[in-house]
């Protein structure tokens, strides 16, 4: 008998019964974790079907650039900020951090536990990409990959160095272009708004080929003669903020694809690092919208440019050049091709990495998808919708595009069934052993 008034308090309290009810389900938090951002779309609010978005209204007028779908790992600064929660039937709620740190080893088992803590070592987010993300790398050993979702045609990312590059001189070049950045702000203070500046500016610096009278015709938040007085600032930042594209791979995307941001083999083999994530600088200047699921692990995002965005945001260039692999890679290296998995129809591979393995379910009007028993792991509806069914055909609960879910140990293996056209739930496990 429970004792506690609510399904999250009885969780909370380590009811044995509650306990044991949570561990054969799928926990599946709110689908709404948004984080606004200066470069955030519109994309993502039909792919989860939000109009408007429930308990959590838009002020800053920024798009919505993130949601976290599984945050639960508090040691990295951004999961901590905006931690999953999960709603139950009697309308209790929970922080998925809170209900790992009180029954993580119920739910995730002892094993799983001994080696990342009663927390779940992945950040998986849906970006909505309308405006060009800063240029960046993370701490080397973490890689990324990108489930495209959506895009408009014609739209890019940018990934690798495309060329050989001397990282002091690459650095020098960045360090002087922020403080002609920061000069540009000082010069303009007392007449323009930072976000009035950008939105002057990401138009034309985007236009690679817009001499700077064009921009100096713009006469509304500045005089022809404030323009030219920082015309040397604005000319020289303009090729900076094409260089610096330039030296990278521009990868075309599409629904579908599946893109491994990780240093290519042969890199590898020629250092001896650990795998880690390329330089990196996703959207486009073009602004062709781009939704995508990204997997990652927790850890810091090291910013090395910003592409000229106002008003300025951190960077750290020293880290970022220190983390990254300066040479040359080819964009068709981090493609990857689903292949079919050997005995189990509807089950695709794209990658299977030191960090994390991915898993397309792919379930059908005719047939199901098994998943044998495995360790904790995790669940996002790229399309379509499901239900999970157990080993005995007990329900374990639905996904629909947009949703996604952890999977406890208890579960074992289990049945997806398609209910709706196209369904298609990729699946993110880890390594345990060690």
């Amino acid at each position: 008998m429970r004792l506690s008034s609510t399904r999250a308090e009885a969780l909370l309290a380590g009811d044995k019964i509650a306990v044991a009810e949570a561990a054969r389900t799928l926990l599946k938090p709110l689908k709404h974790n948004f984080v606004e951002r200066p470069w955030g779309g519109t994309l993502i609010r039909s792919f989860k079907g939000l109009y408007p978005l429930p308990d959590q209204p838009m002020m800053s007028g920024l798009g919505l650039g993130e949601s976290f779908e599984l945050a639960a790992w508090d040691d990295d600064a951004e999961a901590r900020a905006h931690p999953s929660r999960l709603r139950f039937s009697d309308g209790s709620e929970v922080s998925l951090p809170e209900l790992l740190r009180a029954c993580g080893e119920d739910l995730f088992g002892s094993e799983f536990v001994s080696r990342y803590g009663k927390a779940f070592p992945l950040l998986p987010k849906i970006l909505d990409i309308k405006e060009l993300l800063s240029v960046q790398g993370h701490p080397e050993g973490n890689t990324e990959v990108y489930v495209i979702i959506d895009a408009e045609p014609g739209a890019t990312l940018r990934l690798g160095f495309c060329q050989d590059i001397e990282p002091e001189v690459f650095a020098s070049e960045l360090r002087k272009g922020r403080e002609q950045q920061e000069a540009l702000l000082g010069a303009f203070a007392e007449v323009i708004d930072p976000a009035e500046l950008q939105g002057v500016l990401s138009a034309w610096m985007s236009r690679r080929h817009e001499p700077l009278s064009a921009l100096a015709k713009n006469t509304k938040i500045a005089t022809s003669e404030q323009w030219q007085a920082v015309g040397h600032l604005l000319t020289d930042l303009k090729a900076l903020y094409w260089r610096v594209l330039d030296s990278m791979n521009v990868i075309s995307v599409q629904p579908g694809q599946v893109i491994y941001n990780a240093n290519p083999r042969r890199i590898l083999e020629q250092t001896g690092r650990a795998p880690s994530s390329e330089v990196h600088a996703l959207g486009n200047p073009d602004n062709k919208e781009i939704l995508a699921l990204e997997i990652r692990l927790p850890g810091p995002t090291l910013r090395a440019w910003d592409n000229v965005r106002f008003p300025v945001r951190d960077i750290d260039v020293e880290a970022a050049i220190a983390a990254l692999n300066w040479r040359r890679t080819e964009a068709g290296e981090f493609i990857m091709m689903p292949e079919e998995i050997a005995n189990r129809p509807g089950t695709f591979c794209s990658v299977d990495s030191e960090a994390f393995r991915l898993e397309h379910l792919k379930p059908e009007k005719d047939f199901s998808v098994f998943v044998p028993q495995e360790p904790p792991h995790c669940l996002h509806a790229i399309r379509g919708r499901a239900q999970f069914l157990g080993s005995g055909g007990s329900r374990l609960g639905d996904l629909e595009q947009g949703e996604s879910a952890l999977v406890p140990v208890a579960v074992g293996s289990y049945r997806v069934e398609s209910l709706a056209p196209d369904t298609e739930i990729l699946k993110v496990s880890l390594p345990v052993n060690a």
